[in-house]
């Protein structure tokens, strides 16, 4: 697969009102499921998306100690 969304579009994609984004991702990160809404806003279709790491959606301006934080909590079930 070539990464068409390797860069920052400057384009906004507004959130979907009254839907929600759904995706579940093995202990590595590794998408394993999305719902509709979110392989709609993320560009991407579903086989584009399964089997590969989440952060194929991450913006470039998120900073990896926010997902560290995030799977330290996940791991503590917190």
């Amino acid at each position: 697969m070539q990464n068409k969304h390797a860069y920052v579009s400057q384009q906004e994609a507004p959130f979907p009102a009254g839907k929600v984004l759904i995706s579940k991702t093995d202990t590595k990160g590794v998408i394993t499921y999305c719902n509709d809404e979110f392989e709609a806003i993320s560009g991407y279709t579903r086989e584009e998306l399964i089997g590969k790491s989440h952060n194929i959606v991450r913006h470039p301006d998120m900073p990896p100690s926010a997902f560290k934080w995030m799977w330290d909590t996940l791991k503590s079930e917190r």
